[in-house]
């Protein structure tokens, strides 16, 4: 049987834009291309905000447990962002039990980054396990400690962005990027610091949500042009699919 000429040239023209297609899936999610993440310094001004910060007024240090002191005894220096127990125990007292933020907010302006840094891991992380939480309330009671204290935001998100960056050089994981993306206050100093993860932290999450906040609430086209182009290479697979997403998104609006 003869194929008419137009019927072959359409059958040419699917089959190449199969290819292009298959071609192109194989660019964005096989990782043919992938380079390692590598650790860079990051957005200069958050240590600038952190050199000046007033520390004129000195905060107590949550009392630290014989257990901790055996723990570092035990396996040397501690990294900043491992142990937070007594800060994630402070975050409930204030939170959900309704005590002073007064230590809160003065341990989140610290004059010691440590103190800064767990802080900002045990506020993140009581956030992300309890904001799905609606037995414990927590979501709301969370709503009317940003009211209280809203004056403090720019301590608490700084403190935030050290943290994150503290555990991109110490190789931890925290969903970090959750709560600065969602927090009252975010604008482009948290762009960019998720910019800065997106391409730097070694864990795939914080890529990966990194990537996604950027691009599709961001409202910085360079910034999310960038991450696209550079993160298709990223190593991990969620992360190259969740730039495809972001491409496709973009096409079909």
């Amino acid at each position: 049987m003869n194929i008419s000429f137009p019927i072959k040239k359409l059958f040419i023209a699917v089959a190449v834009v199969a290819m292009v297609v298959a071609g192109f899936l194989v660019h964005a999610l096989a990782g043919l291309s992938a380079s390692p993440v590598v650790f860079d310094d990051p957005p200069a001004f958050v240590e600038r905000y952190a050199a000046e910060m007033d520390h004129s007024e000195p905060s107590p240090l949550p009392r630290e447990t014989e257990s901790d002191r055996r723990h570092v005894e035990e396996s040397g220096p501690a990294k900043l962002t491992t142990e937070f127990s007594n800060e994630v125990a402070l975050v409930h007292k204030v939170i959900l039990e309704g005590e002073s933020p007064e230590v809160l907010l003065q341990l989140f302006a610290h004059a010691e980054k440590a103190q800064r840094v767990k802080m900002a891991l045990a506020f993140a992380d009581v956030n992300s396990k309890l904001t799905h939480d609606e037995e414990s309330g927590f979501a709301k009671k969370r709503g009317q400690f940003w009211l209280d204290v809203e004056e403090h935001l720019p301590d608490i998100q700084n403190a935030l962005f050290e943290a994150l960056i503290a555990s991109a050089e110490e190789g931890t994981t925290n969903y970090i990027p959750y709560t600065l993306a969602w927090m009252p206050g975010q604008g482009r100093e948290t762009i960019e610091v998720l910019a800065w993860a997106a391409k730097h932290h070694p864990d795939p999450w914080v890529r990966r949500f990194s990537v996604f906040f950027v691009v599709e609430y961001g409202q910085n086209e360079e910034l999310a042009s960038q991450l696209l182009q550079s993160r298709t290479h990223d190593p991990d697979y969620g992360v190259r699919k969740e730039v495809l997403q972001q491409r496709f998104r973009r096409i079909t609006g």
